[in-house]
């Protein structure tokens, strides 16, 4: 019996197991959450210390790589355990996928469980690419520790020069800048993601619905136009809210995008949807809802991606030493 204040009632056996064991999408969201924690980043960091060029990562990875697992009579590496692990849930998260798309295909677009079936494929997608990114790193450290084990892959014996602190710094210094640099192109370009995953879909789907309404004002809409014109609200609200969300994860991003806003005259905000909504009819809102300057997107990508990579440039200079002389192999 479980008791709830002054009162009691019986539990049947049955009911107490389904109660305390977990549904099975509870169980595979453990599954995969632990594998996106621990998995994913257990396999890239030895990846990146046998990759690393230095003897002491390089020889500790190699240890851990190299646990024994036996399992009856036969005794396996850590690393091809783990590769073996990761090749067969990208086999069964693929079969998955296949399957969602398929049954989301066949279905029709009017099924009440249409979205729920959608959210399967989207899933099933997430699981296989989380699948193989875990495939790839262990692949790549099992196989580096392999080449380092034969002594194909190790530390060179080489006279160094090593750089002085005040070197490492400026480096390090000029890295950190070209990185807050590229938090100003990163963050339109994150606003732009979250347009075309939150507002697009939505806007494309109230344009079905728009004949009817053309030239209404949400001031004198009605029936159904006025349900039309207060969904057209909404997503005006969303796109803000896209907008507040990128700039408040980025700072200069922020910034400059406020900087921006002043230099034409424009100011975020409830008070800016509603004087739009004043001057333009709901359709108009609609069509340029989710619209973008595509020029200065394309320049954003490109300049991210000049800063990015000037920051690990730099960083890599960190801790690059120069060399005096020929390699000489161990």
């Amino acid at each position: 019996r479980i008791q709830f204040g002054s009162g009691a009632w019986p539990l049947a056996p049955t009911s107490l197991v389904q109660l305390l064991r977990p549904s099975p999408e509870a169980v595979s969201a453990m599954v995969w959450s632990i594998f996106v924690y621990t998995v994913v980043p257990t396999g890239a960091l030895l990846s990146a210390m046998l990759l690393s060029g230095k003897s002491l990562p390089m020889w500790a990875a190699s240890k851990v790589l190299s646990t024994p697992l036996t399992f009856h009579n036969l005794q396996y590496s850590l690393g091809a355990v783990m590769t073996a692990v990761c090749l067969a849930l990208s086999y069964m998260s693929y079969l998955s996928l296949r399957r969602c798309e398929w049954r989301a295909e066949e279905t029709s677009d009017t099924a009440p469980y249409q979205d729920q079936l959608w959210r399967d494929v989207f899933r099933q997608g997430r699981n296989l690419y989380l699948s193989l990114l875990g495939l790839t790193v262990w692949a790549v450290a099992w196989r580096a520790k392999v080449l380092y084990d034969s002594e194909q892959l190790h530390y060179p014996m080489v006279h160094v020069r090593r750089r002085s602190l005040l070197v490492r710094f400026v480096y390090t210094a000029l890295g950190l800048g070209f990185l807050l640099l590229a938090d100003i192109p990163i963050c339109r370009i994150n606003y732009n993601l979250h347009l075309a995953t939150f507002v697009t879909p939505k806007k494309q789907s109230l344009l079905t619905q728009s004949r009817t309404c053309e030239g209404i004002m949400l001031s004198s809409s009605g029936g159904m136009c006025g349900e039309f014109c207060k969904e057209v609200r909404q997503l005006s609200e969303e796109r803000h809210n896209s907008i507040m969300f990128a700039r408040n994860w980025h700072v200069l991003g922020r910034y400059a995008a406020e900087l921006f806003d002043d230099s034409r005259g424009v100011q975020q905000g409830a008070e800016r949807i509603k004087t739009l909504f004043e001057k333009k009819s709901c359709v108009e809102v609609l069509r340029s809802v989710d619209r973008s300057n595509q020029m200065v997107n394309y320049l954003c990508i490109v300049f991210a991606g000049i800063s990015l990579l000037g920051a690990f440039s730099f960083f890599a200079s960190v801790l690059h030493d120069h060399t005096k002389g020929h390699a000489h192999a161990e």
